[in-house]
């Protein structure tokens, strides 16, 4: 149960209307005051004016409050004010509806307890008030019958202001809430745009760097091939030249792909082990001799995998054509695992002292993270590199690369 009503906004509506029942109990009292002694008169005044001094600013600074025994003090102060007026005034005007006002304040400043226990004591407060006057029990009753009637009037239409007052507030609560809420899902949507042109971009750099550049290092090595033997023997640099010129064709079509969808792989129709072979067969030109293992039975991949795989052993061929100066390279893609897929790669090339890496490694790392694969990469100097990614690859997303 609360104890403590939360804090009514005041306002001089509030205590406009204060003001005016009380001068105008005071008004109808003088306009009808016969005879009454100088003590009296001066009473009755100097009771009106703390009363509604109390109304006015002590009814203010409570409310403002969170003090619940200033607000009770209040009403103990202000109730035997009030029926001290009704006394002294004999009865006479509406000087017997002045503690009405206190019923409404009742409603704004107290919890429901004791809100009824004030509107009982207000009761009885103009029930000995008025006995004190008329000495008459019947009077007495009449008069009781009509102020309850006002004091339930009272409580329900301020009630009735009050709810509509807090319901007001938490709409315009509610409101500003929602726009704090939209600014944020604005601030998110720029965010997330963002992050998605970022990603994005990253991924057309790997595109071109995975693919293009791929290709652009074996021409290279093809033409350097076919120039060191041209004078020695022109049949081998045409033929250089010649696998030099598919390569270009290739790249042509992969770029189309790339800048169309940016999905499909190189010879995309092909099996894994397939494409593998192939580019393995092109270290030959750089006077590196490859060797393909194939563990387990190779099965479709989903084409983020696939995709994942093929770019890194292009990577991972160009890093060996053009730094490793090595003579032999080893691959092994092994399906052995039903939930993963793994590539091997490693040269008995010169190694390196750091792998910092460029954007292709770099590249590799991101591809291989995104699927949440694992990716290691290791070297000594003059013992090569090895490279292995494993990348999980389930039993669903293999029925559907197969089905479709």
């Amino acid at each position: 149960m609360n104890i403590l009503r939360p804090s009514i906004r005041t306002s001089r509506t509030t205590d406009l209307a204060f003001s005016v029942v009380v001068l105008t109990a005071y008004f109808a009292t003088f306009s009808t005051l016969r005879e009454v002694s100088s003590l009296k008169l001066f009473l009755l005044i100097v009771f009106g004016i703390g009363y509604m001094s109390l109304g006015v600013y002590g009814y203010g600074y409570v409310a403002r409050g969170h003090s619940m025994n200033l607000r009770l003090l209040y009403f103990a102060l202000q109730i035997p004010l009030g029926g001290l007026i009704i006394f002294f005034s004999q009865g006479t005007g509406v000087n017997v509806m002045v503690l009405l006002p206190l019923v409404g304040h009742s409603v704004l400043l107290l919890a429901d307890t004791w809100r009824y226990v004030v509107n009982v004591v207000i009761l009885l407060a103009y029930t000995v008030a008025v006995y004190l006057i008329t000495g008459s029990v019947a009077e007495t009753w009449s008069g009781l019958l009509l102020f309850f009637a006002g004091q339930v009037f009272i409580v329900v239409f301020t009630q009735m202001a009050v709810d509509e007052e807090r319901a007001r507030e938490k709409v315009v609560g509610l409101v500003e809430e929602l726009e704090a809420a939209n600014q944020r899902l604005r601030e998110f949507a720029l965010q997330v745009e963002e992050l998605a042109i970022t990603r994005e971009r990253n991924r057309l750099a790997r595109e071109i760097h995975d693919g293009l550049g791929h290709y652009l290092t074996t021409i290279n090595i093809q033409l350097k091939a076919a120039q060191a033997v041209l004078s020695s023997d022109p049949a081998r640099a045409v033929s250089a030249i010649d696998t030099a010129q598919n390569l270009a064709q290739e790249a042509l079509v992969d770029v189309r792909r790339s800048v169309g969808a940016l999905r499909a792989s190189p010879e995309e129709d092909l099996p894994l082990d397939e494409q593998l072979g192939r580019l393995l067969a092109r270290c030959q030109a750089a006077g590196v001799e490859p060797h393909l293992r194939v563990i387990g039975t190779p099965r479709p991949l989903s084409p983020q995998v696939h995709l994942t795989l093929y770019r890194a052993a292009q990577e991972g061929l160009n890093n060996v054509c053009k730094h490793a100066q090595a003579n032999h390279l080893w691959a092994e893609l092994d399906y052995s695992q039903p939930g993963s897929v793994r590539l091997f790669l490693r040269d008995n090339g010169q190694g390196a002292h750091t792998l910092d890496g460029g954007f292709g490694l770099l590249g590799l790392r991101e591809r291989v993270h995104l699927l949440n694969g694992v990716f290691r990469v290791e070297s000594q100097a003059g013992n090569g590199v090895t490279l292995e990614i494993v990348v999980p690859q389930d039993d669903k997303e293999n029925s559907n690369s197969a089905g479709g």
